[in-house]
C-alpha cells in the first residue's frame, strides 16, 4: 500500500508521517534511560561511566546510517513526487543494496576500530574495558 503524502492537508500528513518517527525516538531514549539506570544501580559507577564514554562512538555510527537513509529518501521522494515510478523502484532497490553495504562497512569498522576510537576519545583506563564490552554488545 502506498500513501500519497502530496495530496491533502500538509499539517495532518506531516503528523501522520511523524508519529512513528517520534515513537521510535522515544523508545530509543527510553532504552538509553533504562540502560543507564540499570548500569548505575546494579553494576556500578564505572559501568555508567563506560556507557557515557561509548556514547560518542555510537552516535557517529548512528549519524552515518541516518544520513545515508535520509539521502536515499530524498531521491526516492523526489521521484515519487515526479510520478517517475519506474525510476523510483530502481532507486529503492539501489538504496537497499547501498544501505546493506554501508551497514556491513560500519559493522566491520566497529569491530576493528572500537578500541582505537575509545583511545582517541581519551577514555580513562578504569572504564576502558567496560566501554569496549558495551560497544561490542551493541554490535
Amino acid at each position: 500500500m502506498t500513501t500519497d503524502l502530496t495530496n491533502g492537508s500538509p499539517g495532518r500528513l506531516l503528523w501522520k508521517f511523524s508519529i512513528p518517527l517520534l515513537l521510535s525516538v522515544m523508545f530509543q531514549q527510553l532504552y538509553s534511560i533504562v540502560d543507564s539506570v540499570v548500569a548505575g544501580q546494579y553494576i556500578g559507577e564505572d559501568a555508567l561511566a563506560a556507557i557515557g564514554a561509548s556514547y560518542p562512538v555510537t552516535m557517529i555510527f548512528i549519524a552515518i546510517a541516518t544520513g545515508s537513509n535520509i539521502g536515499c529518501s530524498v531521491v526516492i521522494s523526489t521521484l515519487f513526487g515526479g510520478k517517475e515510478y519506474a525510476k523510483m523502484k530502481t532507486a529503492i532497490f539501489t538504496s537497499l543494496i547501498s544501505i546493506f553495504f554501508i551497514s556491513l562497512i560500519l559493522t566491520i569498522i566497529g569491530i576493528l576500530d572500537c578500541n582505537p576510537m575509545l583511545k582517541l576519545l581519551d577514555t580513562p583506563e578504569n572504564i576502558f574495558s567496560d566501554a569496549s564490552v558495551f560497544l561490542w554488545d551493541l554490535l
